[in-house]
């Protein structure tokens, strides 16, 4: 599974048009083209998050919350 249909779907129940002007919502970095190996879900993503994901070999980290909340975009 690549990381566009899993954006795709999340988006299918939560779609990029209804977020508010201070969100910051959708894949802040990396390709879409991707294949997840594993993927962390999390409400923040903070460093010992990323550690986590690192030890258990995730290349995709699901949170709440985005890392940037402003200046840039997507």
């Amino acid at each position: 599974m690549k990381i566009s249909d899993i954006t795709n779907y999340l988006e299918s129940l939560a779609p990029l048009s209804s977020q508010e002007s201070y969100d910051n919502s959708g894949l802040l970095t990396g390709s879409k083209n991707v294949e997840v190996t594993n993927a962390l879900i999390v409400l923040d993503c903070t460093e010992a998050v990323v550690d986590e994901a690192i030890r258990k070999k995730c290349n995709l980290i699901i949170a709440h919350h985005p890392i940037i909340f402003k200046g840039l975009k997507n």
